[in-house]
């Protein structure tokens, strides 16, 4: 693999898992290992039940217009052992030559729903289904960047593939109060509400999971990590910030023509919080929120409408792997040396 990495351009390697701490990776290198979805719970009529970490908001064309489904899933993100390191050729400029030097990660993702409603069984989500399954690389980029230090480029098997740039940013004792409002009621185009009797009633009406807030996802990620904290803090965060639109910049989502003919994907925007934790239940957490915009036409009409596709989850380390600096065993479906 590598042999055939290095036809291309200044070429390309794998980094194995015994060399990474020679490797600068940057924020990334905490990501290192899997993240399962955190247990939690709930108090429902005075009996503590389990609640899952993850859900998926999405509205998708159909009913009266849309039908808005609410799916609580557990995950596993898996962010390789082996790191690649690629190099770009660049122009030769007053006798010297500019190269640039990008390390990155693969990671694979693998979304299961946990949902055993009559709705969800109808829809075809039921308990154990996969609803959603990715792959990709997480880079870190230190010079001749634009002013982004990280990029995700990511692959979806329904059809699209997407480009996000972004930055990385570190802060101490950030209290839990730094999740931004996050609304799940579609929009028209220029951004105004969507005019006609019944739009977004099934979003802002009654809530499909009484514990789980549909209209702000984000709400949720909170309380999550106020329940995880409890009298404890955290004492260090590094957010890793990703969008599709950047001004002056390259970037998007590619989908097949069946999806760009009916429900197209058109922008993404991400945001990664690595949260170190003392006096929690948890030392570590990886929490994130990610929307990606669908654009399509509500039945009988043909005025087009942005309707938010919001995944959010806790997760933290898996036990079983060993902590970074350590030999990490070969993962299955990474590349390896």
């Amino acid at each position: 693999m590598t042999d055939q990495l290095n036809r291309f351009g200044m070429g390309a390697r794998f980094v194995p898992a015994a060399a990474l701490t020679e490797t600068d990776l940057g924020p990334l290198q905490q990501l290192i290992g899997e993240w399962e979805s955190v247990p939690l719970t709930t108090t429902n009529e005075g009996a503590i039940q389990p609640i899952a970490s993850g859900w998926n908001v999405i509205s998708v064309p159909g009913g009266n217009g849309f039908v808005f489904e609410v799916i609580p899933y557990k995950e596993n993100l898996k962010f390789s052992a082996v790191a690649v390191q690629a190099g770009n050729r660049g122009p030769v400029l007053n006798g010297n030559q500019f190269d640039q030097e990008i390390f990155g990660l693969f990671y694979e993702q693998q979304i299961i729903s946990v949902c055993d409603t009559d709705f969800c069984n109808s829809r075809g989500f039921s308990n154990g289904t996969v609803i959603h399954a990715e792959t990709g690389l997480f880079l870190y980029i230190t010079n001749f960047n634009g002013g982004f230090n990280i990029a995700r480029l990511g692959t979806v098997p329904h059809g699209n593939a997407l480009l996000a740039l972004g930055a990385s940013s570190v802060e101490t004792n950030p209290g839990t109060d730094f999740f931004p409002t996050l609304s799940a009621k579609g929009v028209n185009l220029d951004g105004t509400n969507p005019n006609g009797l019944g739009y977004n009633d099934q979003i802002i009406g009654k809530r499909q999971f009484p514990a789980f807030n549909q209209v702000d996802p984000n709400a949720f990620l909170k309380s999550s990590l106020e329940e995880i904290v409890g009298t404890g803090s955290i004492t260090n965060m590094t957010t890793l910030d990703m969008s599709t639109q950047n001004p002056d910049a390259t970037g998007g989502i590619l989908n097949i023509p069946f999806i760009q003919s009916n429900v197209t994907a058109t922008t993404m925007d991400a945001t990664f919080w690595i949260e170190n934790i003392s006096g929690g239940s948890e030392t570590e957490l990886l929490q994130y929120s990610q929307t990606i915009n669908l654009v399509f036409p509500p039945v009988g009409s043909v005025t087009p409408v942005i309707w938010p596709h919001i995944t959010i989850n806790t997760m933290r380390r898996m036990p079983q792997l060993k902590a970074m600096g350590d030999t990490v065993g070969s993962s299955e479906g990474v590349p390896q040396l």
